[in-house]
């Protein structure tokens, strides 16, 4: 006789972290919560991409170089064990093309769930918040031109000063940094016509972990984090076991 055991199968997750480094730990603590919450056990490996490598691909425009830096990492993950690869970050992106390339192995992308998101919201304007390459590009063209409220140059470097702040010393949740951004949303939102802000920087996510923020947001980080779940567990089958 058959016995359910209750577990699930799912496929072995592999997270390129480092970018920040609060980022990929927000990565893995919000995953394991998923998978405890259903009762699943959770395969997943790890790695640490060199966050002043990449920024130095990004801030060149190096898309080549980046693909081909992160894409090395995926396949050590790959040969590792892990089954599909996401990296832990919005502004590598930047060349998710070159680095789907060069993996050899399922990419989750964070890009694919930004328009399904603001259409199942009913967002038809936003404005956002992240890295200066992802600020300047509207999230590398997955924002429209007409959905995306255009930040004024002087506001996209405070706010750009401001994430690279809190990504790279990893605050959470500090005042100062706090009461700038909710006084930039709230002149975007009551002033420029956005409806939501999206934090498309997944340091944010870490950022507001423990305290959401009092504007409306989508956040990226957590929508990412949605999709890996789902792609690792929709092939998943019931394990079961016992004798006759």
């Amino acid at each position: 006789m058959e016995q359910n055991t209750g577990q699930t199968d799912s496929k072995t997750i592999g997270l390129i972290g480092g970018l920040a480094f609060r980022a990929g730990i927000f990565y893995y603590d919000q995953i394991v919560q998923r998978y405890t919450a259903q009762g699943r056990q959770l395969r997943l490996v790890l790695s640490h991409a060199d966050v002043s490598t990449v920024l130095a691909c990004i801030n060149s425009g190096d898309k080549a170089g980046l693909g081909i830096y992160l894409g090395t990492i995926a396949n050590e993950l790959f040969g590792a064990g892990a089954q599909l690869v996401a990296i832990t970050a919005v502004a590598p992106h930047l060349a998710i093309a070159e680095f789907t390339q060069v993996a050899r192995g399922p990419v989750v992308s964070v890009l694919a769930s930004i328009r399904s998101a603001l259409d199942a919201a009913g967002i038809g304007r936003v404005a956002i918040f992240g890295n200066r390459a992802v600020m300047e590009t509207n999230v590398f063209g997955t924002v429209p031109d007409e959905m995306a409220v255009q930040l004024k140059p002087a506001l996209i470097d405070a706010i750009h000063a401001t994430y690279s702040d809190i990504a790279l010393r990893g605050k959470r949740g500090t005042q100062p940094e706090m009461q700038f951004l909710e006084t930039a949303a709230h002149e975007l939102i009551d002033g420029d016509g956005a409806q939501a802000i999206l934090l498309a920087g997944t340091d944010l996510s870490s950022f507001y972990a423990e305290q959401p923020p009092n504007f409306p947001v989508v956040n990226l980080g957590r929508l990412h984090i949605d999709e890996i779940v789902r792609r690792a567990q929709e092939d998943g089958r019931l394990l079961v076991s016992g004798n006759a």
